[in-house]
């Protein structure tokens, strides 16, 4: 049997074939004006992707990077902040609070649940010492989502409180209103919904941001925002950027925008998870996050008797589909499918067709298409000609 190598995880996702061809051209130098260009056309595009006409920042780093970067230059060691804490990257905001000192509260809900602004404006009211609020757009560990619009009225309304948004997994799948919401800083990993190769991330930075970036008294270096801020404005970045990655950047933004925009994006990645989640229903495999779920992927429980890691397995050694295992605390008991980025709804009927195959050999009793013809309703459904 012939197998393709097929990848359903929430990152890195498959790469678009026009990424993959600018990644194959020849080098440039980055202090020349041939690579300014793609430099600022790329800056231009993310700012469309993010709707923000407000500084958007290019840095050579993982998402987590990001991450770093954002908390270290709104912060000074000794400053409150607080974490909301709905699954593993939620506790990831934490962890490198107090990595560089940080004083940290959390603000924790059940994993497969979001934290919701109510006990968010609570917890700011007790302690208005609080400077920023970190939270996830989508906490891709639990397929949860949090109600970031809501969440920018809360802050917005505390003049000396900002609010950061891991949205790594989320821009691109879910709707981001960056500016005409009021977030204050949002980070981007270029392996989720873009279609790119891991290596880059993306810094958006608000008005108060900004000046909280000039203010901050944390320790930096590579990621000094306020270095970068004045070398970008010139088309450059202040070290070596990832060339290569930069130039696939430029090439992934004019595919999204050819394709209807982030908005178009957004669209896809919820009629895929509509599917799926109607399949997963019809299969009787419980949704991990039931009543706040996002769009990015989609986390399911195993069917009663059955293992996530038997299944998981089975998607990859027989059908060649990489699908993602559980992280945290969940590790070992859910699976979670991605529709983010470079999906269409053949790649989400396939892999739910062949995972019925799994779930009855593994010995789950149920109607073969079952799911299939739930999620084909689905799709019939959501999308019109």
């Amino acid at each position: 049997m012939i197998h393709k190598q097929r990848l359903f995880t929430p990152g890195p996702t498959p790469l678009h074939p026009a990424v993959q061809e600018a990644m194959g051209k020849p080098i440039l130098h980055h202090r020349t004006d041939e690579f300014r260009a793609v430099f600022a056309q790329s800056i231009a595009g993310l700012k469309a992707f993010l709707k923000t006409s407000e500084d958007v920042l290019i840095l050579a780093a993982s998402g987590t990077g990001g991450m770093e970067a954002a908390l270290v230059n709104v912060l000074s060691p000794g400053e409150r902040m607080l974490a909301l804490v709905a699954g593993n990257f939620g506790e990831r905001w934490a962890s490198i609070g107090r990595a560089y000192g940080m004083a940290v509260q959390e603000l924790r809900a059940k994993w497969g649940e979001a934290v919701s602004p109510d006990e968010t404006a609570r917890a700011l009211d007790a302690d208005p010492g609080i400077r920023a609020v970190f939270v996830q757009l989508s906490e891709s560990s639990t397929g949860a989502a949090h109600d970031i619009q809501a969440l920018a009225r809360v802050t917005r309304a505390r003049p000396d409180t900002l609010l950061v948004v891991d949205a790594i997994s989320g821009a691109g799948a879910m709707p981001l209103d960056t500016q005409a919401w009021g977030v204050d800083v949002v980070v981007v990993g270029s392996q989720k919904a873009l279609a790119l190769p891991p290596g880059l991330a993306f810094v958006s930075v608000g008005a108060r941001a900004r000046a909280r970036i000039e203010s901050s008294k944390s320790p930096r270096f590579y990621f000094d925002l306020r270095r970068e801020l004045k070398a970008q404005a010139g088309g450059e970045a202040a070290f070596t950027p990832a060339i290569s990655n930069v130039l696939a950047l430029r090439a992934a933004l004019a595919a999204v925008e050819a394709a209807g925009g982030v908005d178009a994006l957004v669209h896809n990645a919820a009629t895929l998870a509509g599917m799926t989640r109607k399949a997963a229903e019809a299969l009787g495999l419980p949704l991990v996050a039931p009543r706040d779920h996002g769009d990015a992927l989609t986390a399911l429980y195993a069917p009663p008797g059955l293992e996530t890691g038997a299944i998981v397995k089975a998607l990859k050694s027989e059908f060649g589909s990489t699908v993602a295992g559980g992280q945290g605390e969940l590790k070992g008991k859910i699976m979670r499918f991605a529709h983010l980025g470079y999906y269409d709804a053949t790649d989400i009927l396939g892999v739910l067709a062949t995972l019925e195959i799994v779930l009855r050999r593994l010995g789950h009793r149920f109607d073969l298409g079952r799911g299939l013809a739930a999620a084909e309703e689905e799709y019939v459904r959501r999308v019109s000609r």
